[in-house]
């Protein structure tokens, strides 16, 4: 991810944090598709999987490369866009902010018998100068259109999540960790009944000729700092839309 994308001095001021990440060189020379397919693979199916499947079932791995990872991408294309942009942000995060991402494509029921609500991302954070952790939860928008309003939907869902409760929200995911994964269902359960506030960020993955600083203006006239502590990640690329397309079509032949 590094060697595609750098993260830009901001010094934007807002009642929230704001990073920048733009492209060290066009994406084709640097790499961003076959990164971006890589990380779009593996976060469907691990090479480990991939590997265990096919001992299993007496198959090629390419043969389960293409049923359990070519043939579960997103075929249409607010869903591609939507992963895409959740994929890439996890990355980010990661990354550049030394975050651990437990959690993609999260899922809960904030109450019995209640619809079933989302966030995108759930991962912990260190804070700094201490050995604590806190659970940041982030909502992605990928827009390569002009969409002032992206953001202001991603912080009225992120207030949302705030209002529902965090041991509320993170309920099914620390009951799926607690046999899959017991290290970080440990790090999970601290976090969120620790008394650190969780953080919460928007990612917002545009078009570079189709973004504009105004977006975070608008933001800033409805957010209120007091009620949640927030960053907006901020991720440009000049050839979204083609870079998306170019990734998904290189799945296969690097999973």
């Amino acid at each position: 991810m590094r060697s595609w994308l750098m993260r830009q001095p901001c010094t934007l001021r807002y009642g929230f944090g704001a990073e920048v990440h733009v492209e060290k060189a066009g994406w084709v020379d640097a790499g961003g598709a076959e990164i971006m397919a890589q990380l779009l693979a593996s976060s469907t199916a691990s090479r480990e999987t991939i590997k265990a499947v096919a001992k299993v079932a007496n198959w090629s791995e390419e043969k389960i490369v293409d049923k359990f990872v070519v043939k579960r991408q997103p075929t249409h294309e607010t869903h591609k866009k939507g992963k895409f942009g959740e994929v890439l942000h996890a990355a980010v995060l990661e990354a550049f902010h030394r975050m651990v991402v437990a959690t993609k494509r999260h899922r809960y029921n904030p109450a019995p018998g209640a619809p079933v609500h989302g966030i995108d991302l759930v991962a912990l954070g260190a804070i700094e100068g201490t050995q604590c952790e806190r659970i940041v939860y982030a909502e992605t928008k990928l827009r390569t259109t002009r969409d002032g309003h992206a953001l202001i939907r991603a912080h009225a869902d992120l207030v949302r999540i705030d209002r529902e409760g965090i041991p509320n929200s993170i309920g099914v995911e620390v009951e799926l960790l607690r046999k899959s994964d017991p290290a970080m269902f440990k790090r999970l359960v601290s976090a969120a009944l620790g008394p650190n506030k969780p953080q919460y960020r928007i990612g917002a993955i545009f078009e570079e000729s189709q973004w504009s600083d105004s977006f975070l203006d608008a933001l800033d006239q409805i957010h209120d700092p007091d009620d949640l502590d927030m960053v907006v990640d901020i991720v440009k690329i000049g050839s979204l839309h083609n870079l998306v397309l170019e990734s998904y079509n290189r799945v296969g032949q690097v999973a």
